[in-house]
């Protein structure tokens, strides 16, 4: 009898069997790449710097450090760490009580003896109260060169009239190194005159200019001794800019003090932007007069003489007695007839009227009568 071998195909056996029969592998190169990361909006600004996020590779073993075919790898350095130094037990230089912990060592007393003290003391303190005292005075002395300047600095609050016409005189603001000087712009009858924008200044290395916007006052500091420069502003609803000179110390002058103007009014002809209606009339302002000029900074003419008050005087009320007139320096109103008037930035008024034993105020709410002692 032949034997007759049996083939049987892939197809038969997976029919009999219900195997399913392998499926292709796919090419992993025909697979589509990832989606890109999403770029940023290039029209959003990034307001913070961001820390680098693409991390430097791992180092690449040289062929040097990597096992051939077939070789076995180095045996690792012997170390402390790992399972071999656990098993082997580390001898104990002290041994441990019961509980665990381990006894310090007897503290050894130390020795005694001047000697010892004497190191102490030196370690502490190597100086004499005498040496120590010495070592002050040097440090004091050295304190007072360090803060000496030649030339000394008198404050001054002053105001001044600005001439805008051609020919006219420029104004000038005194300062020095180390101080600061502010300038103030008013209109004639004392009301605040905004800036238009930022002045501009000559040499920005002698001088620093500060303005705070939307107000009538500029913070200048001199950054030189012997510096001079010139400062340009545009007020608001003033066609005309107004030249300020600057000037610091002056080289050919021998004089140890001198004048710096921490605040400096700059009185402009003419009525501020939003100013309110004046009550008094251009002809009773007073621009360019030299004796009420003196009199509204407190330095009145020598000739001038002192008249005393009586009754319920305001404060920082003053009257003076000069060239056959009377020179009013107050911050409350008048309510008497007067000549001329003059005002500074922080309301503080001068006012001329004829001589009279009676000047009626207003304070506030309530009328005030001060007497005069008139010679």
């Amino acid at each position: 009898m032949h034997k007759l071998p049996v083939i049987l195909s892939l197809a038969m056996v997976s029919t009999f069997t219900g195997a399913q029969a392998p499926q292709p592998i796919p090419n992993q190169s025909t697979t589509s790449p990832p989606p890109a990361a999403q770029r940023p909006s290039e029209s959003v600004t990034p307001q913070w710097v961001r820390a680098r996020e693409d991390f430097p590779p791992p180092p690449v073993p040289t062929p040097a450090q990597a096992p051939g075919v077939g070789e076995a790898p180095a045996p690792a350095p012997a170390t402390g760490y790992g399972a071999a130094a656990k098993a082997q037990p580390q001898p104990s230089a002290v041994a441990s009580d019961p509980n665990g912990v381990a006894p310090l060592p007897p503290l050894a007393p130390p020795p005694g003896g001047a000697l010892d003290f004497n190191a102490a003391k030196a370690a502490i303190a190597p100086f004499t109260p005498n040496e120590i005292i010495k070592l002050r005075r040097s440090l004091d002395d050295t304190r007072k060169a360090k803060a000496y300047r030649p030339v000394r600095t008198v404050p001054r609050i002053s105001s001044i009239t600005v001439d805008l016409s051609p020919g006219a005189a420029l104004p000038i603001a005194r300062m020095l190194p180390g101080e600061m000087a502010t300038l103030v712009f008013t209109d004639m009858a004392g009301h605040a005159w905004p800036l238009a924008a930022a002045p501009r200044v000559s040499d920005a290395r002698s001088f620093e200019v500060e303005w705070l916007q939307d107000t009538a006052s500029i913070v200048i500091s001199s950054r030189s001794s012997y510096e001079d420069g010139n400062l340009v502003v545009m007020l608001r609803g003033h066609a005309t800019p107004v030249m300020i000179k600057l000037v610091t110390g002056e080289p050919d002058s021998a004089g140890k003090n001198r004048i710096v103007d921490y605040r400096l009014d700059l009185r402009i002809p003419g009525r501020a932007p939003g100013a309110p209606s004046a009550i008094t009339g251009p002809e009773k302002i007073a621009l360019y007069d030299e004796a009420m000029q003196g009199f509204l900074d407190g330095l009145p003419p020598k000739e001038a003489v002192a008249v005393a008050l009586h009754g319920d005087v305001p404060s920082r009320t003053q009257v003076w007695q000069f060239a056959g007139a009377l020179y009013l320096r107050t911050k409350v109103n008048i309510r008497s007839a007067f000549d001329q008037t003059m005002a500074s930035s922080d309301g503080t008024r001068v006012y001329r009227l004829p001589p009279t034993p009676y000047i009626a105020l207003s304070d506030g709410d309530r009328s005030v009568i001060v007497g005069l002692e008139i010679n």
